[in-house]
């Protein structure tokens, strides 16, 4: 039981970081889309507009020309297959966590072929998480829950660094 009690908290830890993670890049992508709505949303009133045609040229390339420099950068650092990827990942690890506390509300003590079963459910996450985790964050969570939870192994060398600076630095 106690087993599965940490794998809960795994869950929950990886869950956590995959929310954390779809919310930062989620938040960097609407700042780098918000100039190319506002660029081609002005390009839309100065088309329309009576300026001289030379004038027109020159606006519409530079204005294109960000709007396309921002794009092929949002692209180069595919923010939207982050986003997307720990979405998803973060709705399976909710959706395995509420499958084991099921379990848990259900029997007193699981049997090591569910557990067994769990777990490669669980190794699958990691499996299907393209991208790591950003670094502060990965910091984050662990200060916040390293003392309270079980932290998945992706987290264990950082919590043995952030504990030995600890150490260091009251010394």
């Amino acid at each position: 039981m106690e087993t599965a009690k940490q794998l809960l908290d795994k869950i929950y830890i990886t869950a956590l970081l995959c929310e954390l993670s779809y919310n930062y890049y989620n938040r960097i992508n609407n700042f780098v889309m918000l100039p190319t709505i506002l660029g081609s949303s002005i390009l839309t009133v100065l088309n329309s507009s009576d300026i001289d045609i030379n004038k027109m040229k020159v606006i519409n390339i530079t204005i294109n020309g960000l709007n396309t420099l921002i794009l092929a950068i949002s692209t180069n650092y595919k923010l939207a297959d982050r986003i997307n990827n720990y979405k998803t990942n973060r709705i399976k690890a909710v959706k395995l966590q509420h499958i084991i506390e099921s379990c848990i509300m259900k029997n007193d003590n699981i049997s090591p072929t569910i557990l067994e079963g769990f777990i490669n459910e669980y190794d699958k996450l990691y499996e299907d998480l393209f991208y790591g985790f950003p670094h502060h964050i990965k910091k984050e969570v662990v200060q916040k829950y390293q003392n309270t939870k079980s932290l998945p192994n992706s987290l264990s060398f950082l919590a043995a660094t952030t504990t030995s600076d600890i150490v260091i630095s009251n010394v």
